[in-house]
């Protein structure tokens, strides 16, 4: 026999947790249920009665699931927000009469405060995870990076700082810097750092002797000339085809030809050696030189208007001189990296690595590669000791034994030191100004001890 509920169905809907509205088809509540108070932070009595849309237009509840149905004639469920800051997912049904219009509407929502707050501190975590994660792919990157790229000086910074705001145009950037530096391998990192497809292609133009330097750059025709292969030659212009060319000691570019790269640079188009017809390219360009350009246009070896096209980014590399700190972790990168080239186990000792760190290193990141790999390749014994350096390093760097204790006062022996370390100063240094700096101590004091000492 089914269950008589009758009238008492007030009494269940009143003892539900969730608030239950009933509104005629004018959006006036006819019925709440006792949890309705809690929900909405209201009387029972100041809610009946009342209509949907002015509770609404009040913010006790919005938006209004009673006033969508009405205006939709469909069942509706959304996210209600009420006056106590609790969030509802609400749904509102439709009771018809027996002509099937809208006589009833009933609404009851289920509390997801909570589940909200989940899901924003979710959202919150997994916004946090998502930066961890950026994070842990650059040092991945970093990582995978040539070890040589050491960039912790704020010159070095400044460089890649340049580069990286620079790597996704097709501006033409020209490195200059003393040999050595790493115009080379930083070109290649502007090329990786690109979105460019295509390939790095890079020729040094001082390696190329003159007369073959305009085919290797553009190619040529079959038979364009006596001994030219019959199947023709492509350029390493053609070659770097939506990828970099990299024209490095770009001064020791024959004048003849710099007229020919200028038009390349000005159109994107070239011609092959014997042939009529122009061929259309995409590159980006990359140059380098150790050479002052502009002293080689007053001397009439180099275009200006050349110059000017190539220069359109300008990057001067220091020298590791002016890197000291980079040098240290250039020296325990470059250790690491060979011991595992040549699977070897050297190690530095300190000793070692302060005769290093104290010289002028006039070849720069390429004389300090290759002592690294002299040293790992020619010493037998594990360990790196100051008399395994070559002794153009060794002599003059190391600090002398303090001898004089014993036989020399505090304030002697403090002297001696001074002389010693301002004359190595004197040496690296031109300036009075780059020493204090170097010292920590303030210009004043390095002139005011220049002078004591007579140096």
């Amino acid at each position: 026999m089914p269950l008589e509920i009758g009238e008492r169905w007030k009494e269940i809907v009143d003892g539900l947790y969730t608030d239950v509205i009933i509104t005629d088809k004018e959006g006036v509540i006819v019925y709440a249920n006792e949890s309705t108070e809690y929900w909405f932070n209201m009387e029972k009595r100041d809610i009946i009665g009342n209509s949907v849309f002015e509770l609404e237009k009040k913010k006790i509840f919005y938006p209004s699931v009673a006033r969508m149905v009405l205006e939709s004639g469909q069942k509706q469920t959304l996210i209600q927000q009420t006056r106590n800051d609790k969030k509802l997912l609400v749904t509102g049904n439709i009771i018809y009469d027996s002509k099937q219009n809208i006589e009833y509407i009933v609404c009851y929502s289920q509390d997801i405060t909570e589940i909200e707050k989940l899901k924003s501190y979710i959202k919150k975590v997994e916004g946090e995870l998502e930066s961890i994660k950026k994070e842990l792919q650059f040092y991945q990157k970093l990582q995978m990076e040539d070890s040589r790229l050491v960039a912790k000086s704020p010159k070095m910074q400044k460089v890649l700082s340049v580069m990286d705001r620079v790597a996704d145009t097709d501006a033409t950037v020209l490195l200059t810097g003393e040999s050595g530096v790493g115009k080379s391998l930083l070109a290649e990192q502007l090329h990786k750092k690109s979105n460019r497809k295509g390939e790095f292609v890079a020729i040094n133009c001082s390696s190329i002797p003159e007369s073959l330097i305009e085919s290797e750059l553009f190619g040529y025709k079959p038979g364009a000339f006596t001994g030219a292969s019959q199947k023709g030659k492509v350029g390493l212009v053609e070659k770097a085809q939506n990828g970099t060319l990299f024209l490095d000691e770009i001064g020791e570019l024959p004048i003849n030809v710099q007229a020919k790269l200028l038009m390349l640079i000005q159109e994107k188009t070239f011609y092959r050696i014997g042939d009529s017809q122009p061929r259309e390219v995409n590159f980006r360009l990359v140059a380098a030189t150790n050479v002052n350009l502009e002293e080689l246009i007053k001397q009439g070896a180099f275009r200006k208007d050349l110059y000017f096209r190539l220069s359109v980014i300008h990057i001067s590399i220091p020298p590791l001189r002016e890197r000291q700190e980079d040098l240290l972790n250039l020296l325990m990168n470059m250790t690491e990296r060979f011991n595992k080239r040549y699977d070897r186990h050297k190690e530095l000792t300190h000793e070692t690595i302060d005769c290093l760190l104290r010289y002028s290193w006039p070849g720069n990141v390429r004389e300090l590669s290759n002592i690294v790999e002299r040293l790992v390749l020619t010493i037998e014994e594990d360990v790196l000791l100051p008399e395994h350096l070559p002794e153009n390093i060794n002599t003059g760097h190391l600090a002398a034994p303090l001898i004089g204790i014993g036989h020399k006062s505090l304030k002697e022996i403090v002297e001696e030191t001074e002389i010693r370390v301002l004359k190595d100063a004197r040496k690296k240094y031109i300036s009075t100004t780059k020493m204090a700096k170097i010292l920590k101590v303030s210009q004043p004091t390095i002139v005011r001890k220049l002078k004591k000492y007579g140096l």
